[in-house]
């Protein structure tokens, strides 16, 4: 759960500043832990476990640390902040979508950037204690059920 929401405040994020054409690689970047999560839940493996983690932890690592981290949460702390999309070093980020002022567009495109770190602290928490969860010697089911609840 807590993956899916990093991606889904990612998605907002990205879709305010690019607009819909992001929406389609946005379905399948939400999709695919469910699907990752639907196929550990069905057939418990080590390989299962593993692809789950490490697809949250590259998802963590490009959009909660490079984007969410190192643009948006060093911008707000008045650090220099590194960036990688044309235009992102301006003052006011132009983006596809606007609010009722430019200020409230600017406060909630910084802040769904500094969210999606934040929430991608939990999905890295709730990946490594499935990780660890389902790599004992209990039973799966039991494990499934257990640790798939909190995810």
């Amino acid at each position: 759960m807590w993956t899916e929401a990093m991606i889904a405040v990612t998605v907002v994020h990205h879709v305010y500043r690019l607009g819909m054409e992001v929406l389609i690689p946005s379905a399948i970047l939400l999709a695919l832990p469910v699907l990752l999560m639907w196929w550990y839940r069905r057939r418990p493996s080590p390989a299962a476990r593993w692809v789950y983690t490490v697809n949250t932890g590259l998802v963590f690592l490009y959009f909660g640390i490079i984007d969410g981290f190192l643009d948006h949460v060093l911008k707000a702390l008045g650090l220099q902040n590194t960036t990688f999309l044309p235009g992102s070093d301006a003052d006011v980020i132009k983006t596809v979508y606007h609010l009722w002022s430019p200020e409230a567009g600017h406060l909630f495109y910084e802040s769904t950037g500094i969210l999606t770190f934040v929430v991608g602290l939990g999905a890295i928490y709730f990946s490594y204690r499935f990780l660890r969860t389902t790599g004992t010697n209990s039973s799966p089911a039991k494990r499934v059920s257990s640790e798939a609840a909190s995810l």
